[in-house]
Parts: C-alpha cells; structure tokens; sequence
C-alpha cells in the first residue's frame, strides 16, 4: 500500500503486429489504465484512477511514458493494464485470439499479436467496448475515437466524444 499520495505509473514499450501477415498494425489505440486495488471484507475493490494513451507508429511501435499523479487519495494496491484497439482487428486483451509476448534479448519491450477480422460479426462482437467514464475522455480520445470509426464502419450509434455527453 501506497503511504504517499500520489499515483506511480509505469511506462509501457511494445509493437503491435497483425498476427496472420506479421507486419506492423499503424495507428492502433493504446490505452494504459491505472487502477488503485483496496482489499475489503468482500474482497478487493478496483477503481480506474488515471489513464494514458497514444497510437502505434509506421513500425507498429508505441510508448507511454512513466508518470505520477500527486494527490491520489485512493489508498491501495496500483495495477496496470493495457488495452489495444484498432478497426478490423481483434482487440488485445479481450479478443480470445490476441496475444503478448515479452522479448527476452535485453529489452523489456512486449509484442502484441492481433487477428484480423474477417466478418462484419467478428467485427460487432469486437467492438462491445467499454470507455471509462472515471477517466477524463482527453486521456481516452484515440480509443474511443477507434471504437467509433468501427462502430461507425459497421452502422452501429457511435459512443459519445466530448467531455459535456462523456
């Protein structure tokens, strides 16, 4: 448990790669989500407190920095997760088909595996996302932006995408 009020974020380094041709997938939404875990009777409760995000470059590549948030008052346990989307692929880590896999050569670098979509009903199912309405919609512009292309794509209603309907 954290005694300080502030939040530590760690960075994330990978490339996301199209599973099936193995190229590089550019422009892919990744989104960090930062949670404060507090243990209680029924057992631990998770709330998103902070969020960071960018899109994956011409190589596939992506980076978010490390970071802290000063006066979080959520006490607990911080943990981490990653959320990849991008149109017409499977999205990492809720597609049953996407994976990681951690680069061993000195590197702390992680390469995400996605599938590409073949159906329109492939494609619906993919695109159940969730956005964090706890996390500011600036800190998730690119994935909700990436939910709505496909949405859009699919002729399904578009997820809000200002602060004022978010």
């Amino acid at each position: 448990m954290s005694p300080l009020p502030f939040l530590y974020m760690r960075p994330f380094h990978g490339q996301v790669i199209d599973a099936e041709a193995q190229e590089p997938i550019t422009g892919a939404a990744v989104l960090a989500l930062y949670y404060k875990s507090t243990p209680g009777v029924g057992g631990s409760v998770s709330l998103a407190v902070d969020a960071q995000e960018t899109l994956t470059d011409s190589k596939g590549e992506f980076h978010i920095p490390s970071g802290m948030r000063w006066f979080s008052f959520y006490r607990g346990f911080t943990e981490e997760r990653i959320i990849i989307f991008k149109p017409g692929y499977g999205a990492f880590p809720s597609h049953r088909e996407s994976k990681e896999v951690r680069e061993t050569k000195g590197t702390r670098s992680i390469v995400y595996y996605l599938p590409k979509l073949k159906t329109s009903e492939e494609r619906k199912q993919n695109v159940r996302m969730r956005t964090f309405h706890e996390i500011p919609f600036e800190k998730q512009r690119f994935y909700v932006e990436a939910i709505n292309a496909e949405l859009e794509s699919l002729g399904l209603p578009v997820k809000p995408v200002n602060d004022k309907e978010h």
